[in-house]
């Protein structure tokens, strides 16, 4: 839901980069914009936003990430003299709507779907640091195959200059199912949207049923996983809606200004759509 940026690099967690743990002073500030959870700017090549508990778990995963060469997600740089995380920048193109005629390709969709899909496998072998500590807006599910994103949406993607996706914004990490994060990520890429909320925001009459089978089968999900996307979907746009809810009535003021500027109604028509093309959706999954 924000906008930090980053390139990854490689380095073994277990070596420290010299400038790793020391405070990053800061200097000139220039904001990112399009965030609603964090207020994010950006100082030369990195990214400071607020720290919260689960920071330290979600620079635990990105560390790894690194490690193991996954190019597409942010470097952890540490904390600065503010007590901020420092990320590293990535420069490149933010998904802004309505979004450019480039975002809006099967081929873009496809290129999605594969680095969530490299997102997933990259973390084989992670382990949470003990007592990690996750920021999610409820309690976690049974099934924790790995770390998911949470919000792999346009707004949390950098289209860099050599055509390669970076996925931005670690803030809601958190432990579930694989195909939870491709629920989300479909919702948005596909998108799930009516009619007229895809022409605002950059579609033109997507075809749903086609891009949402193109997109399951770029990601590589199993039969099983087909077979309940859709009805996952559904639950994940709900479980969207009321963790926003519980958020803004929690007293989370970025999750009060969510609310207070309407932006659960789009999800609302969302499931009016679903439940009416819902044959439509499944038959092209099968």
């Amino acid at each position: 839901m924000t906008d930090d940026r980053a390139y990854a690099g490689w380095r073994d967690p277990s070596h420290p980069s010299p400038r790793l743990g020391r405070p990053y002073v800061t200097s000139q500030e220039i904001p990112l914009h399009g965030g609603n959870v964090s207020t994010v700017v950006r100082v030369g090549d990195t990214v400071r936003r607020n720290a919260g508990p689960w920071t330290p778990s979600v620079h635990a995963l990105l560390r790894h990430l690194e490690y193991v060469g996954f190019t597409g997600a942010p470097r952890a740089l540490g904390m600065d003299e503010r007590n901020r995380e420092v990320l590293s920048y990535l420069e490149g193109e933010c998904g802004e709507y309505p979004l450019a005629p480039h975002w809006v390709t099967d081929e873009a969709l496809v290129t999605v779907a594969t680095m969530l899909r490299m997102f997933h496998d990259a973390q084989y072998g992670f382990n949470p640091p003990p007592e990690a500590v996750w920021r999610s807006f409820g309690p976690p599910p049974p099934d924790t195959e790995v770390i998911c994103h949470h919000d792999a949406a346009p707004h949390n993607v950098i289209w860099r200059p050599d055509g390669t996706l970076g996925l931005i914004d670690f803030d809601l990490a958190s432990p579930g199912a694989r195909i939870y994060d491709v629920a989300y990520a479909a919702w948005t890429w596909v998108p799930i949207f009516s009619d007229r909320d895809s022409i605002t925001l950059g579609w033109k009459h997507p075809d749903r049923p086609r891009r949402l089978r193109l997109f399951a089968d770029a990601y590589g999900l199993i039969p099983r996983d087909r077979h309940r996307l859709v009805r996952t979907i559904r639950k994940r746009v709900v479980d969207h809606v009321e963790g926003i809810r519980r958020m803004a009535a929690a007293g989370d003021p970025a999750f009060v200004r969510i609310v207070h500027k309407g932006h659960l109604r789009r999800p609302m028509r969302d499931l009016r759509l679903l439940d009416y093309e819902r044959h439509a959706l499944e038959y092209a999954l099968r």
